[in-house]
């Protein structure tokens, strides 16, 4: 049974039989150098914290360093990109694969790998383009007068290298579709492509392109829509959805304006993007999290919660959630929270004669913490989309992470009131056991109170925030003897392909953004709206309502990414605070993940327990999601609970 609907790309190759030897070297080599290009971002953290001490204990500092770290972590995250593709971390809907022809299949397959490896191949070209402009023109940074150019020149390579890995994808997917579709699965596969090409080749002039210009609307939001209907054909044809973001919003700029325009565009939105001090935040919480998991800190934060939390009826339960709330801090996603904790909660609950139900409830809302609560990785990504400052939506999501945390207690509490046989409540803890609990957390938390508050009271930027808690989470992991050779590479192995999925994701984004910009449909929309007649308050509910129907078919991450260029502009023209908004989406995100059918932390949870039927988690489910509702009503009523602090900094 297949347990949910978005999937990496990759996984559909890795299934095939055996792989060629020179796929299984490049495999290697690509992981070994994006496990090289994780460490040279934990380098640069070290050295920004080092930079911090010398700034505020010795009145100097690291000359040129805040200049140049976009820059740093822009090479090395897109080094990371080849590796993460060949894993299959890029995001891929599945919805249509069941329903279809195997022959049907297989060619949907072999179209989606050809169309990765052209729109990489033409992201690294324009992309060199960019950094042969900057070397032709003399660009330099302001204070150290670093060529910026050999930055981006490494950037387009290690693209240039994720196109040429998309070739052992398309050679895979090619040899399954002659296996098993025959001669008419791989020409299907390779009409589809050809069809697609053809057309993107026209618009950027590669082609003859005026029979396809006949078809071309002349109104620029008609044009929008039919794009923004294409990329869903791309998204269900499995197109990574990435690439089909950036794919159409290439095909659309290239209508509306012209070809060389858009490529113009890919490039330098791109070299744009990736370079904002927001985004280079985003890999260094990654790390922090991805060391605070290897620490084993998630158990500590466990045994403290039920230390605390135990001794009242549903107390395994209620430290599930705490635990997760805290543990939520420092990964900044839900999978990695819900797993680290679920794997000690579930057994402890099933020992204890939780009900199924109960226990897995509690453990995918708690998991839900994670997006939530700063530092986030969904944050720090609604930051870049809309610049806004993640300092202050880091602020803006502490009192609802509080509330979330309550809310979902009280969710248990409620539950157990009218099933007071679905827990027990278990002994005491003794002081001794407190004093035990909290000494194997101090560290954690202090770490914790060192990065929000610095934040918080201006002492470091968001940049050197990260820094401190990914150089800080390995600190804690060394000192607690669980960093080995074998850990410390495989951890970081793993977050290259978590940053190569969110980076893909934003490769697409940006175009797609600038297109739907440039054709006007946020003003488009923003007059629509306007001539419903609805209020403020009756717009807002309407888009709560559209995400909580779109987040129980959707990733979250997805999701994000395709309305936020929309919704966004809508809100501010209502008068509405975007930091404000920012925390609404999150949390509609947040309860889209424990909604039936398709809610991710629903299906994390039958990983964890392959015994629990589904039906049982979905009821678990239920009474959570509620709880979330109740709660993005409660934040609609009083949205001072998310500006107020950040109205404070």
């Amino acid at each position: 049974m297949e347990t949910k609907e978005l999937t990496p790309q990759g996984s559909r190759f890795a299934q095939s039989e055996g792989s060629h030897s020179v796929e299984a070297l490049v495999r290697g080599l690509a992981r070994r150098v994006a496990s090289i290009a994780a460490a040279s971002v934990l380098l640069i953290a070290f050295a920004n914290v080092f930079d911090i001490i010398l700034r505020n204990f010795f009145a100097t500092s690291l000359y040129g360093l805040n200049e140049i770290n976009a820059l740093l972590v822009a090479i090395a995250v897109s080094t990371c990109l080849p590796y993460g593709l060949l894993t299959g971390s890029a995001l891929v809907i599945h919805v249509l694969e069941k329903s279809v022809s195997t022959r049907l299949r297989h060619a949907m397959h072999l179209a989606a790998a050809l169309l990765s490896m052209v729109f990489f191949a033409l992201l690294a070209w324009r992309v060199w383009g960019v950094a042969a402009t900057m070397e032709r023109t003399g660009q330099t940074t302001i204070m150290t007068n670093i060529a910026k150019a050999p930055f981006f020149y490494g950037v387009a390579i290690a693209i240039g290298l994720a196109a040429v890995i998309q070739v052992f994808a398309v050679l895979r997917c090619a040899q399954v579709s002659l296996k098993r579709g025959g001669a008419r699965g791989l020409l299907a596969g390779l009409l589809v492509f050809a069809l697609i090409g053809w057309a993107l080749g026209a618009l950027l002039g590669v082609f003859p392109s005026a029979a396809f210009r006949i078809f071309a609307p002349d109104n620029s939001l008609l044009l929008a829509l039919v794009v923004f209907i294409g990329m869903w054909v791309l998204v269900l044809l499995t197109v990574p959805i990435g690439v089909a973001m950036g794919i159409a919003g290439l095909v659309g700029t290239a209508t509306l304006l012209r070809p060389g325009v858009a490529l113009n565009v890919l490039g330098s939105e791109t070299t744009a993007f990736i370079t904002q001090d927001a985004l280079s935040v985003l890999p260094l919480f990654l790390l922090m999290g991805a060391f605070a998991t290897v620490a084993g800190i998630g158990s500590d934060l466990y045994r403290l919660a039920y230390a605390l939390l135990g001794h009242i009826r549903g107390g395994l339960a209620h430290a599930s959630i705490l635990a997760c709330a805290a543990f939520g801090t420092l990964t900044g996603s839900s999978v990695a929270t819900q797993m680290s904790i679920g794997k000690i909660a579930l057994g402890e609950m099933r020992e204890r004669n939780y009900s199924v139900e109960l226990s897995a409830g509690s453990i995918a809302a708690g998991g839900t913490l994670g997006q939530l609560i700063p530092p986030s990785s969904a944050l720090i990504l609604y930051a870049v989309m809309t610049e806004q400052s993640v300092g202050q939506l880091f602020m803006g999501a502490i009192l609802p992470g509080v509330l979330a945390t309550l809310m979902y207690m009280s969710a248990v509490a409620v539950w157990l009131f009218f099933f007071p046989n679905h827990a027990q409540r278990g002994p005491k803890a003794p002081l001794t056991e407190l004093v035990a609990a909290a000494k194997g957390a101090w560290s954690v938390l202090l770490l914790l109170g060192v990065v929000l508050g610095g934040i918080y009271f201006g002492f470091f930027t968001e940049l050197e925030a990260g820094s401190v808690g990914a150089a800080g989470a390995f600190a804690i992991a060394v000192a607690r003897g669980k960093i080995n050779a074998t850990s410390f590479w495989s951890t970081l192995a793993d977050t290259t392909k978590t940053l190569a999925m969110m980076y893909s994701l934003i490769f697409g984004v940006t175009m797609l953004s600038f297109f739907f910009g440039v054709s006007n449909v946020p003003g488009a929309f923003v007059d629509f709206v306007n001539s419903l007649g609805l209020s403020p308050l009756g717009v807002v509910i309407a888009l709560v309502v559209c995400y909580l129907v779109l987040g129980t078919a959707m990733d979250a991450f997805a999701m994000m990414v395709i309305t936020i260029p929309i919704f966004v502009p809508l809100i501010v023209s209502l008068g509405y605070d975007p930091i404000w908004w920012g925390l609404m989406t999150i949390i509609c995100m947040e309860a889209g993940m424990i909604s039936p059918p398709f809610g991710l932390n629903i299906f994390v949870i039958s990983a964890l327990d392959k015994s629990i039927p589904i039906s049982k988690v979905y009821k678990g489910c239920w009474p959570f999601f509620t709880s979330s509702v109740v709660k993005i009503i409660i934040l609609i009523a009083f949205p001072a609970i998310v500006t107020w602090l950040p109205s404070t900094m």
